[in-house]
């Protein structure tokens, strides 16, 4: 195999699925060095896109973890048969990283992965098939920390931001006080550097329900909600943004609608294509879920369309014993074919604007009273080395 001549090479690599090509890189010492070549990988990347942007074929590739693993699945809605528009391609596998991973974080291709069991943090590129460990000398709870993976567009380098910024982060409980501990740091993928950012601390705290995050555009969006003030009767809640370039946070960012700390609803966030957020917001008391997208989004101003882009009654999916629970899920949209795919655990719910319903079983475990955080992620291939 190894004397074959290097276009016919090219062209059989090229057919290789990316869960595929850890495997096809041991058989042969020519094939795994062409393979990460990055002329190569130009084209390899440049060809499946540009496949997967056709009429036929508008697919998209997401990372999916599943009873704590990482998948990779491809997404076609277009495909009239539903119960195939999503599958799981295969597992992501890497040397460093084991069936214990509690949190992915994706951004342009490259993947953070925190480990279920100590404090141990992997940045992956699933592409290359290169991951590098870091293991933080200050080795605290991994709950007491809010990890972003993102992207600095002047230094073109990737950065990691990890904080604190509450007085009880591990459970839902209003703060009542200053926090007791206050901690934000960023590091350095290219440079191995770690630094103390100063920061002041903020007058908002991640809540722990829907501490995920989303990558867009580089940047860093969560949920967040004031702290808790003596006189104050609410706390309202908002987004906030990260810029990994200025490497400060913007302001708060309104909602579409009114959600506070006390209020009896779910709420996800979700990307549209590097281009939007959309907002899922459930109100259990209805079992109506609604989701929202925004007209601009940028770290310091967001702007929200006028209509709600989908608004489903989902009680026909709620059992006797167990409602229809959207806490702990994530989601995605397709605005040309005017669905949203909910995750929840196991089970992708694509639902309609016009009310259709539709469940695929992505197999794995459907136990109602397990809240796994936020864990569906958008993926495009990346030639960054690690």
């Amino acid at each position: 195999m190894s004397d074959l001549p290097r276009d016919l090479v090219e062209e059989v690599l090229c057919r290789v699925p990316l869960t595929s090509l850890g495997t096809v890189r041991s058989i042969c010492k020519k094939w795994n060095t062409l393979s990460k070549d990055p002329s190569f990988g130009k084209k390899h990347i440049a060809g499946r896109q540009a496949k997967l942007t056709t009429s036929s074929e508008r697919e998209f590739m997401v990372i999916k973890m599943i009873k704590d693993m990482v998948y990779l699945m491809s997404v076609n809605l277009h495909n009239s048969d539903f119960e195939s528009c999503i599958k799981r391609e295969g597992k992501l596998n890497s040397q460093w990283l084991l069936d214990d991973v509690s949190q992915v974080f994706h951004c342009k291709g490259l993947l953070l992965c925190i480990c279920e069991h100590g404090t141990t943090l992997i940045v992956w590129n699933p592409y290359l098939g290169q991951t590098r460990l870091l293991e933080p000398r200050d080795k605290l709870h991994r709950e007491d920390y809010t990890y972003a993976l993102g992207y600095n567009n002047i230094s073109k380098s990737y950065k990691i931001l990890r904080f604190i910024n509450c007085h009880c982060p591990a459970f839902d409980e209003p703060v009542y006080d200053e926090p007791a501990y206050v901690e934000f740091k960023i590091y350095d993928i290219n440079t191995s550097s770690l630094r103390v950012l100063d920061i002041t601390p903020q007058d908002w705290w991640v809540r722990a329900y829907y501490s995920c995050c989303v990558s867009l555009k580089s940047n860093t969006y969560w949920f967040a909600t004031e702290k808790y003030l003596n006189t104050r009767e609410t706390l309202d809640s908002f987004l906030v943004c990260f810029d990994f370039t200025s490497e400060t946070f913007g302001p708060h960012l309104p909602l579409p609608f009114e959600f506070g700390f006390y209020s009896a609803q779910d709420l996800i966030l979700s990307s549209v294509r590097e281009e939007k957020l959309a907002v899922l917001i459930r109100q259990q008391d209805t079992s109506m879920i609604e989701i929202w997208i925004t007209t601009k989004i940028e770290p310091n101003a967001v702007s929200w369309s006028s209509k709600v882009f989908l608004a489903v009654d989902v009680s026909p999916f709620a059992c006797s014993d167990w409602p229809f629970e959207v806490r702990g899920a994530s989601f995605f949209i397709d605005e040309e074919k005017k669905v949203a795919v909910v995750f929840v655990r196991s089970v992708a719910y694509i639902v309609g604007v016009d009310g259709t319903l539709k469940e695929v079983d992505l197999g794995g475990s459907t136990y109602p009273f397990c809240f796994p955080r936020p864990h569906l992620c958008s993926y495009v291939p990346s030639l960054m080395q690690l």
